[in-house]
């Protein structure tokens, strides 16, 4: 399954990228803003911004946004479902 090009067209994805100014919740280093900031395609799909549980799901967490922010893919898929 391909990823998209532009990052998730949301209210909600769009206030939290500006209030983590574009920075990774897990590492702290920018996030990619779409799939053009990067010269490959394996690149994109490590960089891009995804929508991590600070609380996992499995542990109890929800989909409240307090219980939201924006991580490398990379950087969730290493978390996994730890908090």
């Amino acid at each position: 399954m391909s990823q998209s090009f532009k990052r998730p067209a949301t209210d909600l994805f769009a206030a939290m990228w500006t209030a983590q100014s574009g920075q990774c919740a897990l590492c702290g280093q920018a996030m990619l803003r779409n799939r053009y900031e990067t010269v490959h395609a394996r690149l994109w799909a490590k960089h891009r911004a995804t929508i991590d549980h600070i609380l996992p799901v499995s542990k109890g967490g929800t989909d409240d946004p307090g219980n939201l922010q924006l991580a490398h893919a990379q950087c969730n898929k290493v978390k996994g479902n730890r908090r």
